[in-house]
C-alpha cells in the first residue's frame, strides 16, 4: 500500500510541475531524454521510475532531485501549488501590465 501511495504522490508532483511549466508529456520526455510513453506511465502510476529517470526529469524542470520528490502540498498550511502559482502568475502579469501603463503615462 505504501508503494502505491508514494507513486501516486510522485505522479501528481510530476504532472503538477509539467503543467506549471506548460509542457506536454512529449516536451518533458524530450527535455529529459526519456520516451513520452514512459512519462505517461509514470503519471498514471503504471511505472516505478528509476532514480536515474527521476534525476533526468528534475533536470528537465531545472530543479534538484530533492525538490522533485518533495511533496509541498503535504506540509501544514500549504494549499495546492498549482492554484497558488496560477494566482501568483496572474498577479505578476497584472503588475507587469500596470507598470507598462504607468511608463506610457510618463
Amino acid at each position: 500500500m505504501q508503494k502505491k501511495s508514494i507513486l501516486s504522490k510522485l505522479a501528481r508532483r510530476i504532472r503538477q510541475l509539467r503543467k506549471i511549466n506548460k509542457m506536454t508529456q512529449e516536451q518533458l520526455a524530450e527535455k529529459a531524454d526519456l520516451h513520452f510513453t514512459y512519462i505517461g506511465e509514470i503519471e498514471r502510476t503504471e511505472k516505478n521510475p528509476t532514480i536515474t529517470s527521476l534525476e533526468k526529469i528534475a533536470k528537465a524542470f531545472n530543479i534538484s532531485l530533492p525538490e522533485l520528490v518533495s511533496f509541498p502540498d503535504e506540509r501544514p498550511g500549504v494549499g495546492s501549488n498549482v492554484d497558488t502559482l496560477k494566482k501568483a502568475l496572474k498577479l505578476l502579469n497584472f503588475a507587469k501590465e500596470l507598470g507598462k501603463t504607468e511608463i506610457e503615462k510618463k
